[in-house]
């Protein structure tokens, strides 16, 4: 670490130090150091950690194989999809999943897939090497925002697999860094090509940001704001070129949309502003708009907006400011924002103030789950930069007081031990996070034992398809009857519930009701940290009577066995029986009559039948 040789050598020897300009050895020292840092990350992981990495993962390998833009999963029902294969990215943005393919496109494998997202994350600490060259020319300064932004923070075990973090930190940090250029040139009147050429560049982040996020839409939209702030007479050629540069990445995702959905963009994301509960996300049959969610009363939403504001409070402490560097990024971002880089800063804090408010007042319950953290990767590496401007100014306020400090010793002192603190809490908070190893195998499993043309409902679709191949539908959050109704819409076979299943399922996984549609078939042991086990259940579900897909009509089978108020007909048996088998009949399972009024030729009497283990 020779930047920082100086400090700790001596009055004379650290003055060349921090006196020196960048070099351009140390932009490849900078991407060296970040390349590596994510390739330990990277390296930990077998496969995607989370369901969005598993989407973004699974629908990279479809377009790779030349699929197009279609899922074999569906992980929401608020568009009502038909069935599957079902058209991809009506929720979620595709920008990740191009990614991935081109991963896949190079190697077909996981690791393929991690490249593209491990290049960009190891690389992104360039971005903030060149954003504090702007708020700074002190070198020490430079490598300590690249430093802060390489050890990644609450972010580092997610960036290097596909996931929106990566690409939407270059995009829209890269967008705010064009248009502070920009609006920076446009308001000190300087309109030569190399200022104007600036909000093109702008123009294509956004769209970039936007392909890879719904809210990176934002980014353009604070572009207008900038723009329209920094004009001082004409300047529409800025606005035309930040426009054209949106329109020329987002445009044909424009009419894939138009072509497959009717319109432009999705509109299933807006519903979301209107949740009362976050697990409504995954309701069925069921759609939100303000009717609904005025009538949950304005006790209730104002205390849903309070919850929203605090949780954004909180992110912005923990995760952007990484908690200890906050006093730095708030006293930088006064001082400077209020001095010479005010223009310069002006795109950052309002793009920053836009996604905390949009996240937290608008899409308030998708934002506290999640939401917010995948946003506010956009200004990690500007915090970053911020928080090394900082200690440099809180190290000259210090020492105008302090007549024996040492100004640029003491300011690559600090810089090494906040470093190695940032670096510390970033490996902790990576390695705390839950192992997903278990659960994958646990599928992996399940795969095996079924059907190759079985569709599975479960609570991690897309991981679950990662893992098995097999059609996979998200569990609704809704009664068993409802579940049913939705397997059967789907022709779905199998359940499967894990410890995080739906809450109107609880009584179905403890044992509590019996349904003769939800035959239990296996129990599998996931065993978390503290050791305790939670039981993972393989449940068939038989078809439901009527004219459902993939149902059957129960009066047309008069030899059905009736058992405990639910039947299971002969039509049923044989593919229960071969279920059955295969699962070497380990476990009891009950059997309750349908009530003679759904059925029309069942007993009212409840009666009991137990099949036991041969």
């Amino acid at each position: 670490m020779t930047i920082w040789r100086g400090c700790l050598s001596g009055p004379n020897s650290h003055q060349y130090l921090f006196m020196t300009q960048i070099r351009k050895v140390d932009w490849w020292g900078v991407a060296l150091i970040g390349l590596l840092v994510q390739a330990f990350w990277a390296a930990r992981l077998r496969h995607p950690s989370y369901m969005d990495a598993y989407y973004y993962t699974t629908n990279g390998q479809r377009l790779a194989a030349g699929f197009g833009f279609t899922e074999e999963v569906i992980w929401q029902f608020l568009d009502a999809p038909v069935g599957v294969p079902a058209p991809s990215h009506t929720y979620w943005m595709p920008f990740p999943s191009l990614l991935a393919a081109l991963g896949y496109g190079t190697a077909d494998s996981f690791r393929g897939a991690q490249w593209p997202f491990w290049l960009l994350a190891g690389l992104l600490p360039l971005l903030a090497f060149a954003i504090s060259q702007e708020l700074s020319d002190e070198r020490w300064q430079a490598w300590t925002a690249a430093l802060f932004t390489a050890a990644g923070g609450f972010y580092a075990h997610w960036f290097s697999q596909p996931s929106t973090f990566a690409p939407f930190a270059w995009a829209s940090g890269l967008g705010l860094y064009a248009m502070a250029q920009g609006s920076r040139g446009a308001s000190l009147r300087l309109q030569e090509q190399g200022r104007t050429v600036w909000w093109f560049v702008a123009g294509v982040m956004a769209g970039v940001a936007h392909l890879t996020r719904a809210d990176g839409v934002l980014l353009l939209l604070v572009g207008g704001w900038v723009w329209l702030l920094a004009r001082r007479r004409g300047g529409f050629q800025s606005l035309g070129l930040l426009v054209t540069g949106y329109l020329l990445v987002m445009g044909g995702w424009f009419i894939r949309n138009w072509q497959v959905l009717g319109r432009p963009l999705p509109t299933v994301g807006s519903q979301t502003i209107f949740l009362r509960d976050y697990n409504d996300l995954f309701a069925y049959g069921r759609s939100f708009d303000w009717a609904y969610f005025l009538d949950w009363g304005w006790t209730n939403i104002l205390q849903s907006k309070l919850t929203g504001l605090s949780v954004a409070g909180q992110t912005f402490i923990a995760v952007s400011g990484l908690i200890f560097l906050l006093p730095f990024v708030l006293w930088a971002w006064l001082k400077l924002g209020r001095g010479e880089k005010r223009l310069f800063l002006r795109p950052f804090t309002w793009y920053t103030l836009a996604i905390y408010v949009t996240m937290s007042l608008v899409f308030t319950l998708p934002g506290s789950r999640g939401g917010l953290f995948h946003s506010s990767a956009a200004v990690w590496p500007w915090m970053m930069a911020l928080a090394a401007a900082g200690i440099g100014i809180a190290v000259d306020w210090f020492a105008a007081r302090l007549k024996h400090w040492q100004p640029a010793r003491a300011k690559g002192l600090f810089s090494i031990i906040f470093v190695v603190i940032a670096f510390t809490l970033s490996f902790f908070i990576g390695l705390a996070r839950a192992d997903t190893d278990q659960l994958a195998q646990i599928y992996e499993m399940i795969g095996r034992q079924l059907p190759p043309d079985a569709g599975v409902m479960v609570g991690d679709a897309p991981g679950f398809y990662y893992h098995t191949g097999l059609t996979a539908v998200s569990i609704p959050n809704e009664p068993v009857e409802t579940m049913l109704a939705a397997a059967a819409r789907y022709r779905i076979g199998y359940l499967v519930l894990d410890p995080d299943h739906p809450a109107p399922l609880e009584p179905l996984y403890m044992d509590e009701v019996s349904n003769v549609h939800v035959i239990l078939l296996n129990t599998y042991p996931l065993i978390d940290r503290e050791g305790h086990t939670h039981p993972i259940k393989l449940y068939q579900l038989l078809p439901t009577f009527g004219n459902h897909p993939g149902g059957l009509n129960l009066e047309a089978h008069p030899g059905a066995q009736p058992s405990g108020g639910r039947v299971i007909n002969r039509w049923d048996w044989a593919k229960f029986s071969s279920s059955w088998a295969r699962f070497g009949g380990k476990e009891t399972v009950e059997l309750l009559l349908m009530p003679a009024r759904n059925i029309g030729f069942c007993s009212m009497k409840a009666m009991e039948t137990k099949m036991l283990s041969r």
